[in-house]
């Protein structure tokens, strides 16, 4: 099995790095004032974007830790910075203040704990920031948390997707990439060398996805540095964008647009379905030339719509996709359409047993039939099925997700010890037919209306997991 990372977030429950300023958030303006906002102009900012001045009667602002989930963190912090400035804090105390470090106590008060700084010297900005720990400051080799690092050393695959913040990437050029020093790696993605540095340390394979805009030199490079830094034993997962067949996604309407551009098919899908598979092949031809003689360690992912067999088709028998593709890719998702509008009048009447009998079926049933029918399709085409995404989707679409008591009864599903079945059988359905690695997502996140996806909902909440109790069972053997 393999796991999607949740993206990293200043408000998001799971923390990956030592450093907990990681997931931060971009620095904001505030004048004094004025009333809360985001769209202040900052001033002039650092190559890192550090602020290299504080415009008077304001303040820079940026929260470090947002999420309220965060008991298994100690109650003191200490935050560390290179320069000449000074921070002040929200949700926090300062308990002791010295040049280049200030210890703070977190007030635990369930809101966020911000850093406003207050000073900065434009010659000598403060910079460098980070959060850990007191008493528990890591060696500089230690860039990830042991817990993060126990949780999922047992997977396969590593998902990048959210890491990357791929769906309606901007990214076109190598120089667009995110940056190895920015302070911050919650907006924009995160950077290649973090993501390289977290599969050698765990010793899994990557999984990375492409931005839809990138052109051939970014392809090259990111590959070639991939190959320069991975540990040589790993192979790597290679796929273009992530669900370009998907019209709630920028990447649809691009592919659609330059397969039509392209006259690969009169039909909007087709042409869209057209160009992925090429451009697909394009990509992971890059990357095949960049490893060389190690190109077999690329392993060419062509994704596809699991619920069409068609699409599958359409993408594995364009151009030279027989060439390069290694796996067929596919999201076999149960229950996902009982949050659809057609359903809701039912499903908003419906008990948890008369839920869990629903899925139930959906796993025998149609969810069944899918899987077998796109293992047929890449047993035709000669490659391997994996699951780029997979679990439980009971999520509310349409305006279903306004609906609270469908919301709610989603929730509690997702909490429920019957859960814990129902993916032990999908799951074995899905080794049945045929199917390889599947990824599951996500690792960690809070419910909500819009979905509730984390494996785990915090880092304490393990022992109330049905999902990841099936799921560590089965890593566990």
């Amino acid at each position: 099995m393999g796991i999607n990372l949740a993206g990293l977030s200043y408000w998001g429950n799971e923390q990956p790095f030592s450093n907990l300023s990681m997931a931060a958030s971009p620095w904001r303006m505030q004048p004094e004032t004025a009333p809360f906002s985001w769209t202040y102009p900052l001033p002039p900012m650092t190559a890192e974007k550090y602020p290299l001045s504080v415009p008077r009667g304001s303040y820079l602002e940026t929260f470090l830790i947002h999420t309220p989930h965060r008991d298994h963190l100690p109650i003191d912090l200490v935050v560390q910075y290179d320069g000449d400035g000074r921070l002040d804090y929200t949700g926090a105390a300062v308990t002791k203040r010295r040049r280049g470090e200030d210890v703070i106590r977190d007030l635990r008060q369930g809101g966020a704990i911000s850093a406003r700084l207050v000073a900065t010297d434009a010659r000598d900005p403060l910079r460098n920031l980070r959060l850990y720990p007191k008493n528990a400051v890591p060696q500089a080799s230690e860039t990830f948390r042991q817990p993060f690092l126990d949780r999922w050393k047992p997977m396969s695959a590593l998902r990048f997707m959210d890491w990357m913040d791929t769906n309606n990437s901007k990214i076109v050029s190598w120089s667009d990439r995110p940056a190895y020093a920015r302070f911050g790696q919650s907006e924009g993605g995160v950077a290649l060398e973090y993501m390289v540095e977290l599969a050698n340390t765990l010793r899994i394979a990557p999984w990375f996805t492409l931005p839809h805009r990138a052109d051939d030199d970014h392809v090259r490079r990111f590959a070639e540095q991939v190959r320069r830094d991975l540990d040589p034993a790993l192979p790597v997962y290679v796929e273009y964008s992530n669900e370009v067949w998907n019209g709630m996604f920028e990447q649809a309407a691009y592919a659609r647009q330059e397969g039509l551009r392209r006259n690969l098919s009169v039909h909007d899908f087709e042409a869209q379905l057209r160009f992925y598979a090429q451009r697909s092949s394009e990509v992971i031809d890059i990357w095949e030339k960049a490893f060389g003689s190690d190109k077999d360690r690329v392993l060419g992912v062509y994704a596809s719509q699991a619920g069409i067999g068609w699409a599958s088709e359409t993408i594995l028998s364009w151009g030279n996709a027989r060439k390069h593709a290694d796996v067929l890719a596919v999201a076999p998702y149960f229950g996902g359409s009982i949050g659809s509008p057609e359903q809701a009048a039912a499903v908003s009447r419906w008990t948890l047993d008369e839920l869990f009998e629903a899925l139930d079926a959906d796993i025998d049933g149609a969810n069944k039939v899918m899987i077998e029918t796109q293992a047929s399709i890449a047993k035709t085409f000669g490659v391997g099925l994996v699951a780029y995404e997979g679990g439980q989707h009971l999520a509310g679409h349409s305006g279903v997700e306004n609906n609270e008591k469908i919301d709610q009864l989603f929730r509690s599903a997702n909490r429920d010890r019957r859960m814990a079945g129902l993916y032990r059988k999908h799951l074995n359905n899905w080794w049945a037919a045929g199917g390889q690695t599947y990824v599951l997502y996500n690792s960690m996140g809070s419910y909500s209306k819009w979905g509730s996806w984390g494996l785990l909902e915090t880092e304490s909440s393990a022992a109330d997991s049905p999902k990841w109790e099936t799921v560590r069972t089965f890593l566990e053997g």
